[in-house]
């Protein structure tokens, strides 16, 4: 007999933002509260995997610190993309296996984008590892995956804080956690310390002026998508923490998204609180 699903955990999509989620995780361990149900979009789609497999906060923190782009991506050969993910592939794959979907221990369900119909795909079924990588393919940064017939992109061109899909599958209860909430156009952006080529090439380029408004430009993108859902239906929580400078590749930053992402959460220990209590009554504890 399957658990019902009271509790659903929706993470965002925002590249090395994700770090935010893992802080958030954290504040949730304190009170005892996990997922009935995860989903997710982008970097939320691969952290979803991560703790539908049964990792916890100080194990996923681990994955991150091994998501230096330096270190885990390859330029591509022959692709339509600047970057190869074989790296991302096996970092996976070390880490939860090639599990499916029924294989894990919450229920997930990932968003990505169908590319050639223009419509949202929720992927929740087959293969996980090729499920995260489809719904964190990043136009131009990542190739586009051939999943089961269709052309999958990143999740967040249509749905980039999930919510809506874990009250759909019958969560009664909803945190989200939204990621673009940055800083404003022309916010200066610190450097890290240099390492190799990829690294400075990256640091270098989402500090260009042309790839700041392309990323402003995203995130507003994403911004309308979520309202759109809110006008609809909203989660119990909606955290939406700031951000600040953090890029979409700064994954050096580790540390400073999960900082801000237990103040968010502690911000919100009233409502948090609440809906820990409301869960447990609903479960029966």
């Amino acid at each position: 007999m399957k658990q019902e699903i009271i509790f659903g955990l929706a993470l965002g999509g925002g590249g090395a933002r994700g770090s935010v989620h893992i802080g958030v995780l954290m504040e949730l361990e304190r009170f005892s509260l996990w997922p009935d149900i995860v989903t997710g979009t982008s970097i939320g789609g691969l952290v979803g995997a991560l703790v539908a497999s049964g990792l916890d906060s100080e194990q996923i923190t681990r994955v991150f610190r091994q998501m230096r782009f330096g270190q885990m991506y390859a330029m591509p050969w022959q692709k339509p993309a600047l970057m190869d993910t074989h790296k991302l592939e096996k970092l996976l794959q070390d880490t939860i296996g090639r599990p499916t979907f029924d294989d894990l221990e919450i229920p997930l369900a990932v968003i990505a984008t169908d590319l050639v119909n223009r419509v949202e795909v929720v992927i929740e079924t087959g293969d996980v590892v090729s499920a995260v990588l489809a719904t964190t393919a990043f136009p131009v940064i990542f190739a586009p995956v051939n999943r089961n017939g269709q052309t999958l992109i990143d999740g967040g061109v249509l749905n980039n804080t999930p919510f809506n899909v874990a009250q759909e599958r019958g969560a009664k209860h909803v945190l989200a956690i939204d990621l673009a909430n940055s800083a404003p156009y022309g916010t200066e952006v610190p450097y890290p310390p240099r390492n190799n080529f990829l690294t400075r090439f990256l640091t270098r380029a989402q500090r260009d002026p042309m790839y700041q408004a392309v990323s402003t430009l995203a995130d507003i993108m994403t911004a309308q998508n979520v309202k759109q859902h809110l006008k609809v239906a909203k989660p119990d929580v909606f955290l939406q923490p700031d951000v600040g400078n953090i890029g979409l590749f700064d994954f050096h930053r580790l540390d400073d998204g999960i900082a801000l992402g237990r103040e968010a959460a502690q911000s919100a220990n009233k409502e948090m609180r609440e809906l820990a209590e409301r869960v447990r009554e609903a479960h029966g504890n």
